[in-house]
């Protein structure tokens, strides 16, 4: 058996950033995959390159700013984001709530009457949280808009009634609008910058997979295709598929926090048992497509609320890249969310969904599809359920009293950003090397 001081389980961003943050010689990365970077990871397929849906960095944190300026310099592009939406047969742009203008006159009237109806209710009322995400969407954005987008688009990603989620998560993701940008959109005075992604930054060559490749000149040993079969929080063990025993001293995880607790053995506290069967997600289908036509897609991706599509978002690389395919050619992402215990069929679903992007006018029947591929990314979207929100707290802490740092998107079982998953990594590693900085203190 071979031992280490600290443990990584997953090359994903946040394991690669707390493995860069740790003495080389003291840390160890296992990640089942042949390659670094998780969902961050980067395919080459007949001249395309796909990443694992849409990847775009945005960067607010200074100290992740300055780290990855460090490890890439100059290995990027600014783009100014454009995206749409596309129902009632038109696009509009991003967000919805402050660009209405183009949809039919009914459905405009509909959004900014609700929305101005919403905005005076609240100020008539005493402030009360609200106990829903269905809930919050009428209070904050009225009927209309909840009806005409909201309501559908959600719901056709989480796959849940939105009454069941709670709301703690939206303040950064979903664009709250003034009622001035609410009524300029809807006179065709297009409102731009809202949101938390008004700019991204995408590498100028390859895929998104730069970025954890960078991470990983900066770690000490990545064992590739070591998958983890169980964990014995009380002797700080882990067993290996492949059989190999591995002892540590700090473990830091950033498997799907689900995936970790179904690996304990034995369960170190029996309120984990309950825990690892109600924490829901969703899968999505990534089905990338590579084109023989320049110019498929309108913006850098479109939203689709309705159910007569079966996606609920198209993204095309190569509008915001010149190096991601072949010249004179366009690659797409086209994202189906699924319940982790619906049936999947996917030959049946890529006809779908090749069906639904001509009736969306975005492919033509003389269209010659030059590659495909299907990548189901499992779990995909956390979902903010009440059953999280109470217990995710107490898991997290139970696992913390047993040495273990559970951290990343998946591992803190939270929706992030690639900037948000560096970030925790660091953090992990900052925590890590302040509690052996106080132990040391104690000794002396």
């Amino acid at each position: 058996m071979i031992v280490t001081r600290n443990l990584i389980l997953g090359a994903g961003l946040a394991g690669l950033s707390a493995a860069a943050s740790l003495p080389r010689e003291e840390t160890l990365v296992l990640e089942r995959e042949s390659q670094v970077g998780g969902l961050c990871r980067s395919r080459v397929v007949d001249g395309f390159t796909f990443d694992c849906t849409g990847h775009l960095l945005h960067l607010r944190d200074p100290g992740i700013r300055e780290m990855i300026h460090s490890l890439l310099p100059r290995a990027f592009e600014s783009v100014e984001r454009k995206s749409l939406i596309y129902s009632k047969g038109v696009y509009t742009g991003y967000p919805f709530q402050a660009n209405t203008y183009g949809l039919p006159r009914e459905v405009i009237r509909e959004c900014v009457v609700g929305f101005v109806e919403a905005l005076l209710q609240r100020g008539e009322s005493e402030a009360r949280p609200a106990g829903n995400f269905q809930e919050w969407v009428l209070a904050t954005f009225g009927a209309g808009m909840a009806r005409h987008f909201l309501f559908p688009y959600n719901e056709k990603l989480y796959r849940v009634d939105l009454n069941e989620m709670e709301c703690g998560w939206v303040s950064w993701s979903i664009p709250r609008p003034s009622l001035d940008e609410v009524v300029r959109g809807s006179l065709g005075m297009e409102v731009k910058g809202l949101g938390y992604n008004p700019q991204f930054l995408y590498p100028r060559r390859g895929g998104i997979d730069a970025i954890p490749k960078a991470l990983q000149t900066r770690c000490g040993e990545i064992r590739l295709g070591a998958a983890v079969r169980s964990i014995d929080l009380l002797s700080r063990r882990v067993w290996l598929q492949s059989g190999e025993e591995i002892g540590y001293e700090r473990l830091v995880s950033t498997l799907p926090l689900d995936s970790l607790l179904v690996m304990l053995n034995p369960l170190p506290e029996p309120s984990l048992a309950k825990a690892r069967s109600k924490l829901r997600a969703v899968r999505v289908v990534n089905i990338n497509l590579g084109i023989d036509r320049p110019g498929v897609l309108q913006g850098h991706w479109v939203y689709f609320p309705e159910a007569q599509f079966p996606f609920y978002r198209v993204g095309s690389p190569t509008n915001y890249s010149s190096g991601v395919a072949p010249r004179g050619c366009s690659s797409l992402y086209v994202e189906v969310a699924r319940r982790r215990d619906e049936p999947l069929q996917e030959e049946a679903l890529v006809e779908e969904v090749l069906e639904a992007l001509g009736r969306a006018g975005i492919l033509r029947s003389e269209d010659r599809i030059v590659t495909r591929e299907v990548l189901v990314l499992d779990p995909a979207y956390v979902i903010y359920d009440h059953f999280r929100q109470q217990a995710l707290p107490s898991i997290l802490g139970i696992l913390e009293r047993y040495g273990v740092i559970s951290t990343g998107r998946f591992g803190a079982w939270e929706y992030g950003s690639m900037e948000s998953a560096l970030r925790q990594g660091r953090e992990a590693a900052g925590r890590l090397l302040d509690g052996e900085r106080a132990s040391a203190g104690g000794r002396g």
